[in-house]
């Protein structure tokens, strides 16, 4: 599907980037396992350079991943009909494209199975990708380098412009955490304005969803 293999040749750029730094595949590899967040370790790449915070790596990727709150919210109702365990499950594959995916598609599927398939095959192809780029990258300019950690960021933004028409809980949430993080960013730095716009828009969802409105989509 398209957005697996974006992903893949996201995870190439993710893996010349971690050559560079001196991270060995293998490594690269296991973090796109283990993280399994392409904007985080984009992010995470932008600190090796610097005295290494684990509280500062920590903090960071919290607010980055914020987001996944108000995407969750939104996917639920396609896995209430599963066993506890198994929703618990799957939300290792809760990633922006296998979110954009499910909700996007129009066709009457199995929307749970959809959904693990195609984080399945983004997780793939991601670190397929990532050990591609790792394995072939010869080296890249330290200003490249720098630039490289924002494409994950610029990513989650051009899927969520893709489908934000289509989501099923309406546009009244994505709005108001849009509009809520533009307008915090003036006053706020930019991860906390997100976490206060992605709040506000995962509440809204929420209480629409427990008084059954969301017929205005």
């Amino acid at each position: 599907m398209p957005l697996a293999v974006s992903s893949g040749l996201f995870g190439i750029l993710y893996g010349a980037a971690c050559t560079a730094l001196g991270v060995s595949p293998a490594l690269a590899a296991l973090a796109c396992v283990l993280v399994f967040s392409g904007a985080v370790q984009f992010a995470v790449l932008g600190m090796l350079n610097e005295p290494v915070s684990y509280a500062a790596i920590a903090v960071s990727s919290l607010l980055i991943c914020n987001r996944l709150l108000l995407m969750g919210v939104s996917i639920a109702q396609h896995l209430r009909s599963r066993p506890f365990p198994v929703r618990l499950l799957s939300m290792f594959v809760l990633t922006d494209g296998a979110w954009a995916a499910t909700i996007a598609e129009k066709e009457q599927v199995d929307r749970f199975a959809f959904y693990v398939t195609a984080g399945l095959w983004i997780l793939l192809l991601w670190v397929l990708g990532t050990l591609f780029g790792a394995i072939v990258a010869a080296s890249l300019e330290s200003e490249v380098i720098s630039a490289l950690r924002f494409a994950g960021v610029l990513f989650l933004v051009l899927l969520l412009l893709l489908v934000v028409r289509n989501a099923s809980m309406g546009h009244l949430p994505w709005s108001a955490a849009a509009l809520t993080s533009l307008g915090a960013s003036f006053l706020l730095p930019l991860p906390v304005a997100f976490l206060i716009g992605v709040s506000l828009g995962a509440s809204i969802a929420w209480f629409r969803g427990v008084g059954g409105g969301d017929d205005d989509n």
